[in-house]
């Protein structure tokens, strides 16, 4: 069996940001990405200026909900990703070159561009609609109030509207109202949509199309 290939997903802050990935994230970082303990195989590192930051996961398919979990651990700095594919094996498969290929690919970004995704068994027609999901999540994102990301972030930890009453101490319909006023529901079908088609290896459309002929 050839082993399995790597990716490299670099983050970084959004031109003319003048805060650092540092002051970004304060103590966050590292929270934020334990519950991905398993899929992260290279820890994050940010580069001296603080303006990027590196990670290598062993598969694709979590690779967005990590960037939803960094956004939101930055909240309300904007940030971009870029997601690249590498070989297991030889001097482009070390991690200082994965990390570097994926460092390239986020600075050589279009100012316009939120989340680039550099693999090569995708469609350009799909990973454009990607760039377009991802950008549409992120401005959903850093429209919240504080009070809606605390409310999204405690209830991504319990699962239940109940628990994150007790954890903010307001009421259940608060909470209810929160995730409403977030868009929470939206972005979770944003969230599952990619994470099922970064899963798949094949070239396959982020939403099925209808043949020409009704077939």
């Amino acid at each position: 069996m050839a082993p399995a290939q790597r990716f490299g997903l670099a983050f970084g802050t959004a031109p003319r940001q003048r805060k650092t990935l540092e002051t970004a994230f304060g103590a966050n970082l590292s929270p934020a990405l334990e519950i991905f303990r398993e899929e992260i195989s290279a820890q994050p590192l940010l580069d001296g200026e603080g303006r990027f930051g590196t990670l290598i996961l062993g598969a694709p398919d979590r690779a967005y909900d990590v960037a939803v979990a960094l956004q939101e651990a930055a909240w309300p700095v904007p940030l971009r990703f870029a997601l690249i594919v590498a070989p297991p094996a030889g001097s482009a498969g070390r991690d200082e070159a994965v990390r570097s290929k994926a460092a390239v690919t986020l600075c050589g970004m279009d100012r316009q561009q939120v989340f680039r995704f550099d693999l090569p068994s995708k469609g350009d027609e799909e990973l454009a609609l990607a760039d377009t999901a991802a950008s549409l999540h992120r401005t959903l994102v850093l429209g919240w109030t504080r009070t809606r990301l605390q409310a999204v972030r405690s209830y991504r930890r319990h699962g239940r509207q109940a628990l994150v009453a007790v954890e903010l101490q307001v009421s259940q319909q608060a909470v209810s109202q929160m995730l409403l006023g977030a868009q929470y529901r939206q972005l979770k079908n944003t969230e599952d949509t990619l994470r099922k088609w970064l899963a798949r290896p094949q070239r396959t459309m982020l939403w099925p199309m209808k043949s020409r002929t009704g077939r």
